[in-house]
């Protein structure tokens, strides 16, 4: 199956989980091999966020909804 998403959308997800756990760049570049240049990228939609990480994320609990509710402000 595939499925399309806005990476732009899916980046500030992962922005907001990110500081939501107070996780800096520098060390979520170190948890998932990669350099915090590429997290950025990944963040600002510039760079679809590969698989392997999309799961990470949500496999170690980093909750979204519960993100977007601390973040959003109406």
């Amino acid at each position: 199956m595939v499925v399309l998403v806005d990476s732009k959308y899916v980046g500030s997800l992962l922005r907001l989980a990110r500081k939501h756990n107070g996780i800096k760049t520098n060390d979520m570049a170190r948890m998932f091999g990669t350099s915090a240049q590429q997290i950025r990228k990944y963040e600002r939609g510039v760079e679809i966020v590969p698989e392997n990480i999309l799961m990470s994320v949500f496999y170690h609990g980093l909750c979204l909804m519960r993100c977007k509710k601390t973040y959003v402000k109406k």
